[in-house]
């Protein structure tokens, strides 16, 4: 609460209460002893003594803020767009941060801009990869355009593939066999219509096994392509086996043919397809007898890197 006090030379005080007149209405203030009179003033002690208290936090609270923002400015870099004044008290010590910040924006705006660069550059890669008719993706996610139709040339015992890449195929076989193995081609180009025979009776094997229709949608998913989003279809795939084991199945992957086949495809310009524990890029489980055509340079670089051509292309499946 606030009160008048009346303050004398002599650090005494004294009071006297006001009363209210009946007639007017109005509060008048009586004063004694004239001569020791002295100016009247609001006194509140714990409003002085509270201000003063939030003037000492602000200042602490300017003088770490000022702290924190220098601490920023100089580990992370500021973005761009200007520096941050600091007081620090002297003009010569003010001069020397603002010029390490000055520093760690130009620093942190030069990395950016490299960032941006080197983003752009990739960008242009990919872009490059993609428009190349051996580098061409199919999968779930890009299917082939439904009148697509590439010219094909025969490799063996029926088989077509694409002419462009049909004598790349018929080089590593005859490699192979010279090795002294014995691979043989089970399924290369596929019309959409031989495609959805095979993906149809595969669901029915699963259906017969007990799976639902959505079950077996599913697990059919996994290792044959719905129709118009196989690479069989493109005409740069072939399946490929062991004359002495035929299956298409996790043990294919322990014949000779296929060792060997995966060791030096590249050489030829094809790409095991389908690696191990690549499911989450691909789609499609282990499938050691599938190859791929991409182009010896290509082959080589995607077979040493390890990565699937969904990697390799920045897509997806």
């Amino acid at each position: 609460m606030r009160s008048f006090v009346y303050r004398s030379s002599h650090e005494k005080f004294s009071a006297r209460f006001f009363k209210k007149t009946k007639k007017h209405g109005i509060i008048k203030m009586l004063q004694e002893n004239q001569q020791e009179k002295e100016k009247i003033m609001w006194i509140d002690d714990e409003a002085l003594a509270r201000k003063d208290r939030n003037q000492k936090r602000k200042f602490e609270m300017l003088k770490k803020i000022a702290i924190t923002l220098a601490g920023i400015a100089l580990v992370a870099g500021l973005a761009a767009g200007g520096a941050v004044g600091i007081f620090v008290g002297k003009r010569t010590e003010a001069k020397a941060v603002d010029a390490k910040v000055a520093k760690a924006v130009k620093e942190s705006e030069a990395k950016a801009a490299k960032q941006s660069s080197d983003k752009e550059e990739k960008n242009t890669v990919d872009e490059e990869k993609k428009k190349e008719w051996n580098l061409t993706l199919v999968n779930n996610t890009h299917p082939l355009d439904e009148n697509y139709q590439p010219e094909l040339a025969e490799v063996e015992n029926g088989y077509t593939f694409d002419a462009r890449a049909a004598e790349s195929l018929k080089e590593m076989l005859a490699a192979a066999r010279e090795a002294g193995l014995s691979p043989q081609i089970c399924s290369a180009y596929r019309t959409i219509e031989e495609q959805k025979a095979i993906y149809n009776q595969t669901m029915q094997e699963w259906i017969d096994q007990g799976m639902t229709y959505l079950e077996a949608f599913e697990e059919t998913g996994k290792s044959v392509a719905y129709p118009g989003t196989s690479e069989h279809e493109l005409g740069l795939a072939a399946d490929i086996v062991s004359s002495s084991y035929g299956m298409l199945d996790e043990a294919q992957a322990d014949t000779e043919e296929a060792k060997w086949l995966e060791e030096n495809c590249y050489k030829y310009g094809f790409i095991l397809r389908y690696p191990p524990d690549k499911i989450s890029e691909t789609g499609i489980i282990y499938e050691s007898w599938h190859y791929r055509y991409v182009g010896k340079e290509d082959a080589k670089k995607i077979m040493d890197s390890g990565v699937t051509l969904e990697e390799y292309v920045g897509e997806t499946y």
